[in-house]
């Protein structure tokens, strides 16, 4: 079975493939891309999403996981930026269904990368899927990139939305950038620190992803989350264990609004959320707690290459 992959040189697209036999990979550079997913050429489609997408009727594509989108925290979030954003994740998705709708044969499940921004600023509430949706700009994107992905299930594709929460790896996400911060002795929780992250380790993502795929039961809103979301300041007192230095410099948010501008809203954001959804139809997960998601992170980054 062919799956066809958006986003696929980002480091959970990088992780994905090493777990799929049969792949096609869009790109905006094929060369760039070949040499850095080490694939054949044939394995790969040019595509800038602000083009139309044609794509072979062979091989035939049965599956598709879409996982393109502009990096939300690189750089301030400029109306260029934020409209940079949407466009990436909403426009490229309508783009991509259109392509799929012009094939001979629909793919039987197309499994999308949304975000657990859609649930707002929820406070101490417990989030399962069924959840009412929050507001602000990122609550907007992911609604209107749900709604994209939800337009193949009109035409019987099974749909699965991955709201995703932050990912735990050390190829990228939060991790890369915290690590080398809380080394020098300058992290620390944001704020209070009473906030809830809802966090999955990059390896779980990425099973979850193929148990989605694989899952003919599961469909609509799926919560790429941890079993157990946990406070920020339980999350700065993990990483700083880990690593082995002391968290000793909370953050304020007027000094976090002012360095990274309106971005540095939702990294005061309480979000409470479990995968509900995963949980009851019996997805497994390898590493339920923070520390231990952490650890196998810090751990991975240390083996030599």
């Amino acid at each position: 079975m062919t799956t066809l992959i958006t986003g696929g040189t980002g480091f959970v697209g990088q992780s994905l493939l090493q777990r799929l036999s049969s792949v096609l990979i869009t790109t905006r550079n094929v060369e760039r891309a070949q040499k850095k997913l080490n694939l054949e050429a044939s394995k790969l489609i040019q595509w800038s999403t602000s083009k139309e997408l044609t794509l072979p009727n062979e091989p035939a594509i049965r599956s598709v996981v879409n996982l393109m989108g502009e990096s939300i925290a690189e750089g301030r979030w400029t109306e260029d930026k934020k409209k940079r954003i949407r466009d990436s994740r909403v426009d490229g998705t309508r783009k991509l269904v259109q392509g799929l709708l012009q094939q001979d044969r629909l793919p039987s499940v197309f499994v999308s990368a949304s975000a657990i921004g859609i649930y707002g600023d929820p406070g101490e509430s417990v989030v399962e899927e069924s959840h009412e949706h929050g507001t602000g700009f990122l609550t907007d994107v992911c609604e209107e990139w749900e709604a994209e992905a939800n337009k193949l299930a009109e035409h019987g594709v099974r749909v699965v939305n991955l709201r995703i929460g932050i990912v735990i790896g050390m190829n990228g996400g939060a991790l890369q950038k915290l690590v080398p911060i809380f080394k020098c002795c300058l992290g620390g929780r944001l704020g209070s620190g009473r906030q809830w992250m809802s966090w999955i380790h990059e390896s779980d993502l990425v099973s979850m992803i193929i148990w989605a795929l694989e899952n003919e039961e599961v469909s609509g809103p799926v919560n790429a989350t941890a079993p157990n979301p946990i406070r920020n300041s339980e999350f700065t007192s993990a990483l700083a264990k880990s690593i082995g230095r002391p968290a000793l410099f909370p953050a304020p948010k007027f000094a976090v609004r002012l360095a990274l501008g309106e971005f540095a809203n939702s990294l005061f954001f309480s979000q409470r959320v479990v995968p509900a959804v995963a949980m009851n139809k019996g997805f497994a997960f390898q590493f339920p707690t923070i520390a231990g998601a952490i650890d196998d992170a810090i751990n991975q980054e240390d083996k030599p290459k």
